[in-house]
């Protein structure tokens, strides 16, 4: 990706197929989302991040890298176990979490990331666009023009899963069953 072409050869590629970002924050920010569907019960989160660790994917939701394409698929799994209703992890047992659940279950792991996608392009400070204009001006330092190209595509990926995962949820509820797969790593 980007990361490693900057680091090894001081560059970034526009449009990166290859390009990924690590979800930082991803982890508190289903916990969130959980906390809320679970009423604000802190121990009923606790118990469902007992659950995604027993799994052993606690570490796909608190290192998942992401594309403009989808999500590592512990990472989906993790999130399925901390936002699936109260049968689904409880009653079949939280491995068969590790696929798609029921549609209702899949909206609330997708709208969790569009959230999060949306948050982490807002922490990277003002719109692509601005970035891209900075870029374009005359008189931007080398450096600087290098870290907005690298920040605007970062920016640009998280928009794209955004999209994706918009279109996702668009046709699975058309369908009326879940189409995770097409934004699963």
């Amino acid at each position: 990706g980007n990361d490693e072409l900057l680091q090894l050869f001081g560059f970034v590629e526009e449009a990166n197929p290859h390009d990924t970002i690590l979800a930082v924050g991803l982890a508190e920010h289903a916990s969130g989302v959980a906390r809320a569907l679970c009423g604000g019960r802190d121990a009923e989160v606790a118990r469902r991040l007992g659950l995604v660790e027993e799994q052993g994917v606690l570490p796909s939701l608190e290192a998942a890298e992401l594309s403009a394409r989808g999500a590592p698929v512990g990472t989906w799994h993790a999130l399925r176990i901390l936002l699936g209703s109260a049968d689904e992890v409880s009653g079949a047992g939280a491995s068969i979490l590790a696929r798609p659940a029921s549609l209702e279950t899949e909206a609330r792991c997708w709208a969790a990331m569009r959230t999060y996608c949306k948050a982490a392009r807002s922490a990277m400070g003002g719109p692509r666009k601005a970035d891209l204009t900075e870029l374009r001006a005359k008189g931007c330092a080398p450096r600087r023009r290098l870290a907005l190209q690298f920040r605007s595509e970062k920016k640009r990926l998280l928009s794209e899963l955004e999209a994706a995962l918009g279109a996702v949820e668009a046709r699975s509820r058309k369908a009326g069953k879940p189409m995770a797969s097409a934004v699963t790593l």
